[in-house]
């Protein structure tokens, strides 16, 4: 009798976190999933702090984009990955021993990691007043928006 109570324990549980037997299986560990918080647009330039809250923990989040939108949409900032893969150290300040850092082709965040980015190019500093629209975009094409207010 206990086998059976164990056994539909685990059944119910696999439904219930990771959608199971019925539905759409769905695994947190399979994608990314970065918050970001703290965005400030000032005279200092864009910051804002980036965190890796879900994902594969043996692979980084591979960031391949990160645009500044105003409120027209229009694109105000934009690093391809390129860019970010060459983003100085001064850019990044990481808060914890998983590190945000730049990679061969990307910017990569580990699970755990959380940093302040620092991005003051002339074009951001000349910005006017507004909301603006934050997006960092992953190789497998999970994006992530951000409201900012200057």
């Amino acid at each position: 009798m206990g086998s059976f109570f164990i056994f539909g324990l685990t059944l119910y549980t696999n439904q219930v976190f990771h959608g199971g037997l019925w539905g759409t299986l769905h695994n947190k560990s399979v994608k990314p999933k970065l918050e970001i918080t703290e965005g400030k647009l000032n005279e200092n330039g864009l910051s804002f702090d980036v965190f890796r809250v879900e994902g594969v923990d043996v692979y980084g989040a591979w960031i391949i984009g990160i645009e500044l939108k105003d409120a027209q949409n229009n694109v105000v900032m934009n690093y391809t990955q390129d860019q970010l893969a060459k983003l100085p150290e001064h850019a990044i300040e990481n808060y914890y021993i998983a590190k945000v850092k730049p990679g061969k082709h990307s910017l990569i965040a580990p699970l755990g990691a959380k940093a302040k980015m620092k991005f003051n190019s002339s074009d951001i500093l000349k910005l006017p007043s507004g909301t603006y629209t934050l997006k960092m975009t992953d190789i497998s094409g999970a994006s992530w928006e951000h409201q900012i207010n200057k």
